[in-house]
Order: C-alpha cells, then sequence, then structure tokens
C-alpha cells in the first residue's frame, strides 16, 4: 500500500454542510514517520455531541492501517487521546503529564 503524505477527513451533514474537518501530515521524525493533526474543526453550529467521536474514529482506523502513530497538536484532539487509554499505542509524543 502506498501511504499519502497528506489526508483529508471531512464530515458533512444532509444539507452538505461541513460538521468536522481535519487533515493529517505524514512527517519524518528522527525515531519515525509519523503522521500529525495541527488542528481539529468542529463547525459549532453544524456538528452534533458525537461528532469528535465519528472523525476521529475514521481518523484512527485510517491512521492503524497505515501502521504509522499520530502526533495529535490540536488540543480536542489531545483531549479525545486523553480520554481515550486504548489509542495509547498510536500516539506518538504523548506528554509527560498525562
Amino acid at each position: 500500500m502506498t501511504i499519502p503524505t497528506k489526508k483529508y477527513f471531512t464530515r458533512k451533514n444532509d444539507n452538505d454542510i461541513i460538521t468536522s474537518r481535519t487533515d493529517l501530515d505524514l512527517i519524518e521524525r528522527k525515531d519515525e514517520t509519523v503522521w500529525i493533526m495541527n488542528h481539529l474543526f468542529l463547525n459549532p453550529e453544524q456538528h452534533d455531541q458525537h461528532e469528535i467521536s465519528l472523525i476521529m474514529h475514521d481518523v484512527v482506523v485510517f491512521v492503524q492501517e497505515s501502521e504509522k502513530k499520530i502526533w495529535p497538536l490540536d488540543p480536542i484532539a489531545i483531549k479525545y487521546f486523553k480520554q481515550h487509554p486504548e489509542l495509547e499505542a498510536i500516539w506518538y509524543n504523548k506528554p509527560f503529564n498525562f
């Protein structure tokens, strides 16, 4: 499988309005190649309470299939990873204070 260096995730509602969006960049670190997640957009007027779980599910499945780790930098994404310890194996550069 050829891995792209950029991956977009967009969720829309039935009216074709974006409810959430994020993208990943594949970067080379000294120790390994990882996906970096700079931001996670949640449309404040269009998303429901489960939106973060829906988009993060898509992200996690993709990252696991790529056999790489992810380095979330967005505070919402970091909070999500903190609340899901089962994702620790794919969390690159996890902060020590968690």
